[in-house]
């Protein structure tokens, strides 16, 4: 796992993988302030997720969000924009180095197989990689997902297999709907670069 250097949305210099991943169950995704896609529904589904797991986030599970666009995205600007989504504890956004996020983005691979997809940012993955380190389990789950949806794939991450919530549990706590609508949030009081 690469131990890059990253910057907290607090201003914290950290280790990804000694600081942030390193006996810890983590939720990991990569997204940028001024995207216009997937990243402001992502955030929304995240924090609904985060709400939903109640004291288990930043006891069990650390939510880890990774800015594909450093240059913009500041300690400043990530706080703010965590402060609009309504984040809560356990919930890191993250800056630093763009060829080091884009080599950790590669090795967690949050990508798209077409090179061109991939080196467009506006078009980037919208997954939340899960990961249970010490039990060395991985895997993904797209954060476009009903946040239930996102809480489940985090419990099983957290929990022993023989803890799962299994079959009619998991499908009548989240049917799925018709139309799913989400509020949007007001980005537009965002500090802009420093």
């Amino acid at each position: 796992m690469l131990n890059i250097k990253l910057t907290t949305h607090e201003g914290r210099a950290v280790r990804f993988y000694d600081d942030l991943v390193k006996g810890k169950v983590v939720a990991i995704n990569f997204m940028f302030t001024t995207c216009g896609n997937s990243c402001p529904l992502s955030t929304v589904h995240l924090a609904e997720a985060q709400k939903l797991l109640g004291e288990r986030a930043g006891r069990d599970v650390t939510f880890l969000s990774i800015t594909l666009d450093p240059e913009h995205d500041t300690p400043r600007v990530l706080q703010a924009y965590a402060k609009a989504y309504g984040v809560g504890p356990g919930w890191y956004f993250l800056t630093g180095n763009k060829d080091d996020i884009e080599r950790l983005r590669r090795k967690l691979g949050v990508y798209d197989l077409d090179p061109i997809v991939d080196a467009d940012r506006n078009q980037h993955s919208g997954i939340v990689v899960l990961g249970n380190e010490p039990r060395r389990r991985w895997k993904a789950v797209s954060t476009l997902s009903k946040p239930v949806r996102i809480r489940q794939a985090i419990e099983r991450t957290i929990l022993p297999p023989n803890k799962w919530p299994r079959g009619a549990a998991v499908v009548n706590e989240a049917p799925y709907e018709v139309r799913d609508v989400v509020e949007p949030v007001d980005l537009s009081a965002l500090p802009r670069r420093d």
